[in-house]
């Protein structure tokens, strides 16, 4: 008699069929989820990848700004003074290289923090988009299938 209880699974076939059916769609349900999750993550994890390619692009532009910074703030670039220095006074010429290396170092800036603005702000956009539907679609679904209280036709006509 134990044998025929082992070979049984609670549930199988007879009052508790409902039992093995609502396990399986649970079971269902939790791949279902755990799938959509996982390319949730992947679509979230392309999109931080796209963003912090931007990033990096503009923070090399902001690098290159503090280049020519210390090059306006120094004016060490002696040839180009020198060069100047023939047609202009040595002071002038001074000037004049400062303020060339001051505008292009102002110019990358400017370039440098539009593009870090673009990407900003690192949030996967898309991503939790796409999770916001889901979640409102898996609740419009369960909600549609489930009756709610006073929906019958008893109540149509109230109100």
């Amino acid at each position: 008699m134990t044998t025929s209880r082992s070979t049984t699974s609670p549930g199988a076939d007879g009052p508790g069929g409902s039992d093995a059916s609502s396990n399986e769609l649970l079971r269902a349900l939790t791949d279902d989820v755990r799938a959509l999750v996982q390319q949730e993550l992947r679509n979230a994890q392309t999109e931080l990848t796209g963003k912090a390619r931007v990033a990096a692009k503009g923070a090399a532009m902001l690098g290159g700004a503090a280049v020519f910074g210390a090059l306006a703030a120094g004016t060490s670039a002696a040839v180009l003074t020198r060069m100047l220095e023939k047609v202009l006074p040595p002071t002038m010429a001074a000037a004049f290289a400062t303020a060339l290396y001051g505008g292009a170092a102002g110019m990358l800036a400017g370039a440098g923090v539009e593009e870090l603005r673009r990407a900003l702000p690192l949030v996967p956009e898309q991503a939790v988009d796409g999770l916001r539907a889901d979640a409102r679609a898996a609740t419009t679904g369960a909600t549609s299938t489930t009756p709610t209280p006073g929906t019958g036709t008893a109540g149509a006509g109230a109100g």
